[in-house]
């Protein structure tokens, strides 16, 4: 039975959602007929609308879509676009090479590059690989002062690991993260939009029938096998009409060629950081989170990553540098359950997960041919962690905390205005929890959440959520900071 006031806070919920999808009719032009919808398209709408837009700067972990976004997605809503590859187009770079940076003159450089008039106050300029030409991101401070309004979007990786004495532009522009696919971004590009219509407004208090859920946590297992880097999901679209498993062996190809990438990446880009430090810190990351494969994810434990080093301070070059090129998420242990969390932080405690869940299984030897790859059990506690973790991240909710204390953990805690909210994830069904009824004596939250294998329901001040819905978190936090207190 759900309570009456979980029940309104729902009503509220689905409302809301429907009024916020009705405002983005907007954006039909550009996700119509498409093989790769984005939500992140709604942000550049949003960008392009606004009359006191900044420069724009997209960024993301390498092959995570931000090129595609800009070119095939969002300019075809301009008159005309330009484009210019700033590690490849060495003349474009060499625009920004020089002492000038006045957007006059460098718009007028660009056309000569081009062969094109610019109208940049109509037409959209597009500054690519911005992260292999510091001297262009200094480049947007002036866009920002001198052409106010003008559309230009940039977009990189590895952004804040390049060694450089140009300053950063803080304030002056507009910024956008650009995630993996999450769920509902995979659904779509596999064509299975009545579950996302299902999962968007359903009763989240109210179960789905057996034939609904299974259907879904059937799909959920393959966005976890395949995850959310673009080029793995196209493949598996392209392929899987043609027979599934040969489809997921792509996949494993793509990963492999993905995490081979990066690894290259670290090679050619650490700086002053030793990149066998990092490179060892990143292939790390499966046995710290999955030391037991029944267990839950584990703080991180510097002692035997790197022979001779042990402590904080040998390896937090390492891990801040996988941090800001977005290869791993980092949340930060904390041992007090009261707002603001993050005061009860240590530099030194925290969890890493990997950006996409998919890779982290990739990393793990976990085998796309295992009898069991679709069986709840199997996603054992670290692996839907890092499922979540990637979910909520990518649902906006960058500022993620885990709570210890004494011989209690939470998976997650969110911050809201009514305080933390408890996010609980379990691998299977059993709903039995002995750290969540701690925090909660303690701690008294409006709300606690709970995710597992399980279906939609609720009791008082606590929602039973499946893992596949982990993104309906956020409208609950939403909904609390708005009018607390709800329950």
């Amino acid at each position: 039975m759900v309570s009456k006031s979980i029940r309104n806070f729902i009503i509220i919920v689905v409302i809301s959602r429907k009024s916020f999808n009705n405002m983005l009719d907007i954006s039909i032009h550009l996700t119509h007929n498409i093989a790769m919808r984005r939500k992140t398209e709604q942000a550049l709408l949003w960008w392009k609308q606004n009359s006191e837009r900044k420069p724009l700067l997209l960024r993301g972990v390498r092959q995570s879509g931000k090129t595609y976004l800009l070119k095939k997605l969002f300019a075809p809503s301009f008159p005309a676009s330009h484009y210019f590859d700033l590690k490849m187009n060495s003349a474009a770079h060499a625009v920004f090479s020089s002492e000038d940076l006045d957007p006059s003159s460098l718009i007028s450089s660009l056309e000569f590059v081009a062969g094109n008039t610019i109208d940049p106050n109509r037409e959209l300029l597009i500054l690519d690989e911005i992260q292999a030409c510091p001297r262009a991101i200094t480049a947007l401070k002036y866009f920002c002062e001198l052409m106010p309004g003008a559309f230009i979007a940039a977009a990189g990786s590895l952004i804040g690991v390049h060694l450089s004495h140009e300053p950063f532009p803080v304030g002056k522009i507009d910024m956008v993260n650009v995630d993996p696919l999450d769920f509902r971004e995979f659904l779509s590009a596999i064509g299975e939009d009545q579950a996302i219509d299902l999962l968007e407004y359903s009763h989240p208090g109210e179960p789905f029938s057996d034939v609904v859920h299974n259907r879904i946590w059937q799909l959920y297992g393959k966005y976890l096998a395949v995850g959310g880097m673009p080029e793995a999901v196209k493949v598996y679209t392209d392929i899987s009409p043609n027979g599934e498993w040969a489809a997921f062996n792509a996949v494993r190809s793509v990963q492999e060629q993905l995490v081979e990438g990066w690894i290259s990446d670290i090679a050619k880009h650490s700086g002053k950081t030793n990149s066998l430090h990092i490179e060892q810190v990143w292939k790390s990351l499966p046995s710290q989170l999955g030391r037991e494969l029944n267990d839950n994810a584990k703080r991180f434990r510097f002692k035997g990553v790197i022979p001779g080093r042990k402590s904080f301070r040998d390896l937090s070059g390492p891990i801040a540098w996988l941090v800001k090129a977005r290869m791993v998420h980092r949340v930060p242990v904390v041992n007090r359950g009261e707002t603001p969390v993050s005061v009860w932080e240590r530099q030194s405690l925290f969890k890493l997960f990997v950006h996409d869940t998919a890779i982290l299984r990739y990393m793990a030897g976990i085998p796309l041919n295992e009898a069991r790859v679709f069986n709840p059990g199997f996603y054992k506690g670290w692996v839907a962690e890092n499922a979540v973790a990637q979910e909520l991240v990518a649902s906006g909710l960058r500022k993620l905390h885990c709570w210890t204390e004494n011989q209690s953990e939470i998976e997650f805690l969110l911050d809201s205005a009514a305080g933390p909210i408890p996010v609980e994830v379990k691998s299977g069904r059993k709903t039995r929890s002995r750290s969540l009824s701690v925090f909660r004596e303690k701690y008294k939250p409006e709300i606690s959440v709970k995710l597992g294998a399980w279906n939609f329901s609720a009791s008082k001040k606590v929602l039973h959520l499946p893992l596949y819905a982990a993104f309906r978190i956020p409208d609950l936090i939403n909904q609390i900071d708005g009018k607390p207190p709800y329950i």
